[in-house]
C-alpha cells in the first residue's frame, strides 16, 4: 500500500478551500475538508485510478461531491498529492 503525502501546496490548497467555506457556512466547510481528505484513499491501493493529464507524471482524481481535483503523482511507494484545484480554476497552468 502505498504512502499518502501533502506537497505544502496542497495543504495551503485545503487550508484555503476551508478558509472560503467556513465564511458561507461551518458545516459546509468541514464537510469539504472531510470530502477531500478521503478522495485520496483509494488511490493508496490504485494509484494509477485516477485520469492523465498533460504532464505525464501527474494524474488527476476527483473529490466526489466537490468541485475540487486532486493533481498527483505516483511516486516508487507513495501518492504525491501535489494540488487542490477547482475544476473551473485553470489548472493546467499548474502543470
Amino acid at each position: 500500500m502505498f504512502d499518502l503525502v501533502w506537497s505544502p501546496e496542497a495543504l495551503a490548497d485545503t487550508l484555503d478551500i476551508a478558509r472560503h467555506y467556513l465564511s458561507i457556512d461551518p458545516a459546509l466547510a468541514a464537510d469539504m475538508l472531510d470530502r477531500i481528505e478521503d478522495a485520496p484513499l483509494i488511490l493508496r491501493e490504485y494509484p494509477h485510478l485516477g485520469s492523465p493529464t498533460r504532464l505525464a507524471a501527474v494524474r488527476k482524481w476527483r473529490v466526489e461531491g466537490t468541485p475540487f481535483i486532486l493533481l498527483y503523482a505516483v511516486g516508487p511507494a507513495s501518492v504525491d498529492i501535489r494540488r487542490v484545484v477547482h475544476t473551473a480554476s485553470d489548472w493546467h497552468r499548474l502543470l
